[in-house]
């Protein structure tokens, strides 16, 4: 015997479904927020110029590259009210997979990188089948679990070949091999790869924006205020979970493709528990509200890392600052300054 699948009902599609009035409204947003990337896009390319310090410029290069794992991160937790532990795997196997395509089997740089954003996309798409059905403390012990079997896996002594283990993998090309008309000196220089990583941030922010914006960020939604009332009414919710996933998956597998390219090396700590709870912690403090939260709490976090670990106490301030955002600002640091400014707003108003 079998079963016809239920149509989704029509009061569910309506409200998934803005009026006309509210289409025309997020239509125009949409303009004005592509138009807004543009400029930011545009101003973001003169930072070189700006910060001339080559110190100062490398680190402005490592916040961008693991900002792109924190949107990820604030992408499934805005949406899906999702929180991973597992981003680190999507951002450590793309890394790796840019320096077993380049030092193992001599592929260009440029096709290594493209190569290993599909590689770690596709452990995102494997990790998702896996976990995406869970939620809450579930879905973050799984993904913590599985991120933590890669890296594992990753220091066995029989794939010291490809990974080289515990003592990392150095990448090594031919000279004439470029990325993207970049050589190995220049990828390695911020002020001259900085256009890349910028590009690829600003552009992967819009990806997501637009998407949070689309219907399918609506059905989102829908699943996280209530995934039992949207599969009642005929929605499948396993595969919007997934699609969500991998994208942020992608998200963070861009990430670890430029932080490869850029350092020359890459070591076990890429895939470890650090690098994506330091992700979760930097996204906590900026706020995952919004697509600029993970990205600020990104920067202030290499900014600290930078300059507050004298003494070994990095982690006590990270702490404190945690601590202080969690109970004061709940929303983050850009949640904060949202509810001030709607409350001057409101004032100004009266």
């Amino acid at each position: 015997m079998t079963t016809t699948p239920v149509a989704p009902d029509t009061d569910e599609v309506n409200a998934l479904a803005p009026p006309p009035a509210a289409e025309r409204a997020t239509r125009r947003g949409t303009l004005i927020g592509l138009g807004v990337s543009a400029v930011v896009l545009a101003a973001g390319l003169g930072v070189p110029y700006v910060v001339t310090d080559t110190y100062r410029m490398s680190l402005v290069i490592d916040a961008s590259i693991l900002s792109l794992m924190a949107l990820g991160i604030g992408f499934l937790a805005r949406h899906l009210g999702l929180i991973s532990l597992g981003h680190g795997a999507f951002f450590g196997a793309s890394a790796y997979a840019v320096g077993v395509a380049t030092t193992n089997w001599g592929w260009s740089p440029t096709a290594a990188v493209g190569f290993a954003v599909l590689f770690g996309t596709g452990v995102s798409l494997v990790m998702g089948v896996l976990v995406v059905r869970s939620s809450g403390f579930g879905f973050l012990m799984l993904t913590l679990a599985l991120s933590q079997a890669l890296y594992q896996l990753c220091v066995q002594r029989s794939l010291r070949p490809l990974t080289g283990a515990y003592d990392g993998k150095l990448l090594a090309y031919d000279r004439d091999q470029t990325f993207l008309g970049l050589s190995q000196a220049d990828v390695m220089n911020p002020g001259l790869f900085w256009p890349f990583v910028w590009i690829t941030l600003v552009l992967a922010a819009v990806v997501l924006w637009l998407a949070g914006r689309s219907r399918f960020g609506r059905v989102l939604e829908g699943i996280r205020e209530n995934e039992e009332r949207m599969r009642f009414s005929g929605y499948d919710t396993f595969g919007p979970r997934l699609i969500a996933f991998v994208l942020s998956g992608a998200v963070a597998s861009l990430g670890g493709a430029l932080f490869a390219i850029n350092a020359g090396y890459v070591s076990p700590e890429v895939l470890g528990f650090a690098r994506a709870g330091d992700s979760l912690i930097a996204a906590l403090i900026g706020g995952f509200g919004t697509l600029l939260g993970p990205v600020l709490g990104t920067f202030l976090f290499v900014y600290a890392q930078a300059n507050l670990n004298f003494g070994g106490n990095l982690h006590l301030f990270t702490g404190l600052a945690l601590i202080v955002v969690l109970v004061f600002m709940p929303g983050g640091i850009t949640g904060a300054a949202r509810k001030g400014y709607q409350r001057l707003r409101k004032g100004s108003l009266r």
